[in-house]
């Protein structure tokens, strides 16, 4: 609750302030005491006294602006009715004399128009110094006026000295007017309260070191982290010089004040530990008006992005990749990607295709990232790691006490952590037959029903599925749903197999290569022509992962700066592994090294006679050739199969 002092000079002025006080403006949040005190009075009766608003007339109001701690003061106007209203009463009780009207502000008032309204002659004088009222007083005896109006300081010197005095009397206008104001300032200070107020506990509960420096160079603010980071000796740095208190900011605070442009993550070493610093200037227009200096330990920081790390990892709800992670330099794998990112751009369900190791993970985390639930999290499953026993409890949640062994509260499930975000079912073909029908529902409702629950959960998620199998064949055999499977293949992505996009794999490979040099400090610039050649022409059943497994091989066996055809060809083909395994690497390595044209060839008179063979039905040509009909199809179109 704010209080407030009216001070009024006469008893008469007191009643007329309370009632109306009463009947306009009383509130709930203000306390008003409205009270006669004398300009003289001020410091005997004021001393130990507290208010928030203090309002007051002429001289006392001059008087309370004075004093100190600093309050807020309102001055009572004496407005051109009061004025005329005394004059026209000394008239009537004094005669048409000469006339002095003393106030502590003459602004408003206009000597010539208010002789003329009363028919006398009338003189104005402004006196500010509440000292200098009995000297004013004898200073118009002295030039012949007889009569002085004023305020209870004036007319109370008057009558020290035996001159005729009125005494102004405030109407209710002013006194209405004055309340109106009061109003508004109380609310102006409540809400600079309420401003100050958040802005200290923000300041003061933040977790980094905050100091704000104005443009004297004087620190103006301190929160409480910056002192426990930064021992002063002194008991408060409010007030003081930069330089003084903390030199170390002093140089990089002058660069700002004077450039106007923030500065961020200045590595600074203050008192046996390294912060982080920020230097953001404060601008009022064109002009810098002082700098926010913010500071953390490094090691805070490198501790809290540990944790933050661990957590997500732990929850498994964040996507990493994006688009630009997708090492690419061909053609079909740039179509690919065009094509995902159309797809991005839209809530429907994806499945993508390919076979193991080509990166289907990669596309559906720069999916989600390219989305409009990019802020939403992605939860990844990979189904054929999930018994089936579990995967309804883990995909569904359950509630406390469903089942022996239950965690206690429950758990929520895979579909629910997903609200609002991506859910990945990797190896969606790996989910038993019999589950499916609950999957299917739950994508269809879009509801999720815990386990021993009897309430449903509504969730939004976006389904990206993942398979290496041909799920159509698999619908034939009567493994998956046809319906399940419509659900899921909305939009579809075919990820191609590594062998038809050679010229991503140097690319690839040297990206690997990279990570690898810095992991186990190496400096391998590169590889010979025919080790590139033997690398582009390796069969890679595993696709990018076996890619990724040959860079981390040849990077640890490499001692030199560049990797030549014999390293190349031990890392693809490890001879004691070959010597042993002969059979299993036998079919791996090919007994006469194949040109890409020789390849092409070949791979192209195979499709031909695969179709000339099934009558022409690219399913049937598919399977015979065990590949997915999309691949039949794109390499028709490469290698222009009517």
């Amino acid at each position: 609750m704010l209080r407030v002092l009216l001070v009024v000079p006469y008893p008469k002025l007191e009643e007329t302030a309370k009632k109306i006080y009463t009947r306009h403006f009383e509130r709930r949040d203000i306390h008003m005491d409205i009270r006669v005190i004398k300009a003289e009075e001020i410091e005997e009766k004021l001393w130990n006294e507290t208010y928030d608003l203090i309002i007051g007339r002429g001289h006392t109001a001059a008087v309370l602006l004075k004093r100190e701690p600093y309050v807020p003061v309102l001055e009572i106007p004496i407005t051109g009715y009061d004025v005329c209203r005394s004059l026209l009463l000394a008239k009537e009780k004094f005669g048409p004399g000469k006339t002095a009207v003393i106030v502590s502000s003459s602004y408003n008032h206009d000597e010539q128009l208010l002789g003329l309204l009363a028919q006398m002659d009338v003189t104005v004088r402004e006196v500010s110094d509440f000292n200098r009222v009995g000297e004013a007083v004898r200073e118009a005896v002295e030039q012949g006026y007889r009569t002085v109006i004023g305020g209870y300081s004036v007319t109370s010197a008057a009558s020290k000295q035996g001159v005729n005095a009125i005494t102004i009397e405030t109407g209710e206008e002013a006194i209405i007017q004055i309340m109106h104001e009061a109003v508004r300032m109380i609310d102006t200070i409540c809400q600079e309260r309420e401003q100050r107020n958040t802005y200290e506990t923000i300041t003061q509960s933040s977790k980094e070191g905050i100091i704000y420096v104005d443009s004297r160079g004087e620190v103006r603010l301190a929160n409480k982290k910056i002192l426990q980071m930064i021992l002063t000796e002194h008991a408060s740095v409010h007030g003081r010089k930069l330089e003084a208190v903390y030199p170390f900011f002093a140089k990089r605070y002058k660069e700002v004040i004077g450039s106007g442009n923030p500065l961020y993550n200045e590595l600074q070493d203050v008192e046996k530990k390294t912060l982080s610093v920020d230097y953001v200037p404060v601008l009022v227009g064109q002009k810098t008006v002082g700098v926010v200096i913010t500071c953390q330990t490094v090691k805070k920081i490198q501790q809290i992005e540990s944790q933050i790390r661990k957590k997500l990892s732990e929850k498994g709800l964040v996507a990493n990749y994006t688009f630009a992670d997708a090492i690419r330099k061909s053609e079909l794998m740039e179509k690919t990607v065009a094509i995902a990112g159309k797809y991005a751009q839209v809530d429907s369900n994806i499945l993508i295709v390919g076979e193991t190791g080509t990166g289907k993970e990669v596309i559906a985390q720069s999916i989600h990232n390219a989305s409009g639930r990019r802020n939403g999290p992605f939860v990844a499953v990979n189904c054929a790691a999930l018994p089936e026993n579990l995967l309804e409890s883990e995909l569904f949640g359950y509630v406390d006490g469903a089942f022996t062994g239950s965690r206690r509260g429950g758990k929520m499930g895979f579909f629910e952590q997903a609200h609002r975000g991506t859910l990945f079912l990797d190896e969606i073909s790996e989910i038993p037959i019999n589950f499916q029908g609950k999957l299917l529902r739950v994508l269809q409702e879009r509801q999720v029903r815990r386990i021993g629950d009897d309430k449903v959960i509504d969730v939004d998620v976006r389904i990206i599925a993942a398979t290496n199998k041909n799920l159509w064949q698999m619908v034939l055999e009567k493994e998956f749903r046809q319906d399940l499977l419509y659900r899921v293949d909305v939009l579809e992505i075919c990820i191609p197999p590594l062998r038809e996009r050679k010229e991503d794999i140097m690319p690839l490979f040297y990206g690997f290569l990279k990570e690898y040099n810095n992991r186990f400090g190496k400096d391998i610039a590169g590889c010979t022509k025919r080790a590139g050649e033997l690398l582009i022409h390796y069969p890679y059943k595993g696709n990018i992962r076996e890619l990724r497994n040959i860079a981390e091989r040849v990077a640890v066996m490499c001692e030199e700066k560049e990797i030549d055809d014999h390293l190349m060809e031990t890392a693809l083909y490890p001879e004691d592994v070959f010597s042993s395994r002969s059979g299993f690497y036998g079919r791996m390595r090919p007994e006469k090294e194949e040109t890409l044209e020789e390849r092409e060839t070949s791979e192209r008179e195979r499709i031909a006679e695969a179709l000339m063979k099934t009558g022409g039905r690219k399913g049937a040509a598919a399977e015979l050739l065990g590949m997915d009909r999309s691949t039949l199809w794109r390499k028709m179109k490469l290698y222009e199969i009517e």
